[in-house]
């Protein structure tokens, strides 16, 4: 949760810097739009005036005699240089001396006017600004030049927006333009803008005299992007920051949650340490009393303090069997408890199977034929020697047979071993022949086992309660519960398979409701006790009970 929170976190991060980046190219876009737009312009209003300048030199040829030309020659001269000319209102030439030659007016108010013409004697070309009537002007002057030689001066007044109307027909509601020749406001076009605005650039203006500077202001273009841009990035950017804080509330409970589940662990483990170390202590103190209460019952019935009457037998007999009962309890217990301390040690010693196994049987007979059950029993002679605790193995092999016994109404017992596994790539042999099956479910293939199998013909087990069984206190088809004799505890199971594993085999089962269970202790074997004859056994001859 946490790294998911940071993720989170980065994520929310990377989209705040992608809108600032997004929005700082939209502007960066406008002010590069608006800096264009004002060095075209600027180079579109030199243009304009340096064709003013050179359409004024048409006149030249009007001085090159020293008599005066005719008054039609300048009027021709005068309407050609007035064709495509916006705004002009007045032409005119003057000689060296600062007298008018030829003048030509384009509106009835320059006809009115008294002009005094000046800069008779000027070398080079000049543009100058005023204003008259209302309006802003523009007056181009130029020499007259023949053979190098100054012999007048042209002159064209121009009004300032007619002159710049091509500039001025690309403002807009977007656009603003301010033209300022010297300290005077030449031209100041387009409308009021509204919005925001990228800064005005100004561009310098190369014309005759005094300079020009020209500015030009744009409404950001992109403005209606960038508003959807950073409404919508916003509410991302909301929506993810609510999911960051989500998350991250939900890490904190997790994280306490997962504090009190630790604590609540801890509790649980110191509390199940101390229930196995009360039933050890427990267990180990009832078996002291029990201990004497068997040996005097077995005076008691070996007649060391008399003869018992018929009447006293039975009641003697009970009490024996109760006692007996009683203490394969506690000692289940005790070892249930040092089980889960990990007290329980293990003594290993090399073991001939078939007596040991003979030698279990054998004090379980008279139980299995109190039942009126058959006992067989198939463990070849051959079969290798096993280095197993047999303590512990006893342990296991007598709650199977009892088990056995306990749940099987008819029929028999059978107990059996084969052995299993591979020795250098040379199949085991087990008595009775080759079995895939219960190759296939040994722990492991690459090891070498024997299975030592209790069969019984019992009631058998449902294959949903087949790992049940083998849980602490958990019973399948047990007896009435007034009959803790004949019901059991649940343990047996349980501690046959963790003694299993603690000496490195493995307790499974394989059965069928009616049709019997088969119980196998998987018994590991070394390959140091294989001789070069156990790859070659015999099935053994059954005994039989």
């Amino acid at each position: 949760m946490g790294l998911f929170s940071s993720v989170l976190g980065a994520v929310l991060l990377l989209m705040i810097g992608g809108l600032l980046v997004a929005d700082h190219a939209l502007t960066g876009a406008s002010q590069q739009q608006a800096r264009i737009d004002a060095t075209q312009s600027a180079h579109v209003i030199e243009q304009i005036v340096a064709r003013q300048v050179e359409g004024l030199n048409t006149f030249s040829g009007l001085m090159l005699s020293a008599a005066p030309a005719p008054d039609s020659a300048f009027a021709i001269l005068a309407h050609g240089f007035a064709r495509g000319r916006g705004g002009l209102r007045e032409v005119w030439i003057v000689d060296t001396l600062g007298h008018a030659r030829w003048r030509m007016a384009t509106s009835a108010d320059s006809v009115r006017r008294n002009i005094t013409y000046t800069q008779p004697h000027a070398r080079s070309a000049n543009v100058m600004v005023g204003a008259q009537d209302g309006y802003r002007e523009v007056l181009v002057v130029r020499p007259l030049t023949v053979r190098e030689r100054v012999v007048g001066t042209a002159g064209a007044r121009f009004e300032a927006a007619g002159l710049f109307a091509p500039v001025l027909s690309d403002s807009s509601h977007t656009r603003s333009l301010l033209l300022v020749a010297g300290r005077d406001t030449l031209l100041a076009a387009g409308a009021e803008l509204t919005g925001r605005r990228s800064p005005s650039y100004e561009v310098p203006v190369a014309v005759p005299g005094d300079p020009w500077m020209l500015a030009v202001t744009h409404v950001e273009a992109s403005e209606g992007l960038r508003i959807t841009l950073w409404v919508l990035g916003l509410v991302a950017v909301a929506f993810l920051g609510a999911g960051v804080l989500r998350e991250r509330r939900q890490a904190l409970r997790v994280s306490e949650r997962s504090a009190e589940l630790e604590r609540l662990s801890s509790e649980l483990l110191r509390a199940n340490r101390t229930k196995s170390e009360f039933l050890a202590n427990v267990s180990h103190e009832l078996r002291t009393p029990l201990n004497a209460i068997v040996g005097f019952v077995d005076l008691l019935r070996d007649g060391v303090y008399g003869d018992l009457s018929p009447r006293q037998a039975p009641p003697v007999e009970r009490i024996a069997a109760s006692a007996t009962h009683l203490r394969h309890l506690v000692d289940q217990v005790l070892d249930i408890a040092k089980m889960a301390a990990g007290r329980l040690e293990v003594h290993s010693e090399t073991i001939v199977l078939r007596p040991f196994v003979l030698n279990v049987a054998s004090e379980l007979e008279p139980l299995i034929s109190e039942r009126g059950l058959n006992l067989s029993i198939a463990v070849g002679a051959s079969l290798p020697r096993v280095r197993t605790d047999p303590t512990h193995l006893r342990q296991i092999l007598v709650n199977l047979i009892g088990n056995a016994v306990k749940y099987t109404p008819t029929g028999g017992i059978a107990v059996r071993a084969r052995l299993v596994g591979t020795s250098e790539g040379v199949l085991a042999r087990r008595p009775g022949g080759d079995d895939p099956t219960l190759l296939n479910r040994s722990p492991d293939r690459r090891r070498i086992w024997i299975a030592l199998q209790v069969i019984d013909t019992g009631i058998g087990i449902a294959t949903t309660d087949l790992e049940r069984i083998f849980d602490e206190f958990e019973q399948v088809n047990a007896g009435p519960r007034g009959d803790s004799m004949e019901r059991g505890t649940g343990l047996g199971l349980a501690i046959s398979r963790r003694l299993a594993r603690l000496l490195g085999g493995e307790l499974s089962v394989e059965s069928q409701p009616g049709k019997g269970s088969t119980f196998t202790i998987w018994i590991p074997v070394s390959a140091a006790d294989l001789e070069p004859n156990d790859t070659h056994t015999s099935a053994a001859a059954p005994a039989s009970a």
